[in-house]
């Protein structure tokens, strides 16, 4: 059982990977989109799903699925970026993006449990 000093470490450290993206943002886009690239969230989860005495193959299950999820995952940045980059405000691009990436990871997950690449069920 995880304490409250726990979830708030939790907590603070996502905020604070927040916080330095965006201010890394306004000195380098580049150097902003790296750091938002690197699985920083998948990596720490995994280190606390390991510290809360998660099997290696419960593991292993997990970093598949992010590995499969990563694919629909793609389509909100295509699309945002290919919206801006076509006259539509900020607020309608991203909209449709998270709608997109929603429906896309609908439609994936039906598929990959179909093909038996992964199993959706909770432990």
């Amino acid at each position: 059982m995880m304490t409250t000093i726990a979830y708030l470490a939790k907590i603070t450290l996502a905020v604070a990977i927040i916080v330095l993206i965006t201010e890394t943002s306004n000195r380098s886009l580049f150097l902003a989109s790296l750091f938002a690239s690197i699985p920083i969230v998948s990596i720490l989860a995994i280190l606390w799903m390991h510290n809360d005495g998660k099997s290696g193959e419960e593991i292993a299950v997990f970093a598949d699925g992010v590995l499969l999820l990563i694919i629909p995952s793609l389509i909100c940045f295509l699309l945002l970026s290919y919206l801006l980059r076509n006259g539509w405000d900020f607020f309608p691009s991203l909209g449709i993006g998270i709608v997109a990436t929603v429906i896309a990871y609908l439609i994936f997950i039906r598929v990959i449990e179909r093909m038996g690449w992964i199993a959706t069920q909770t432990s």
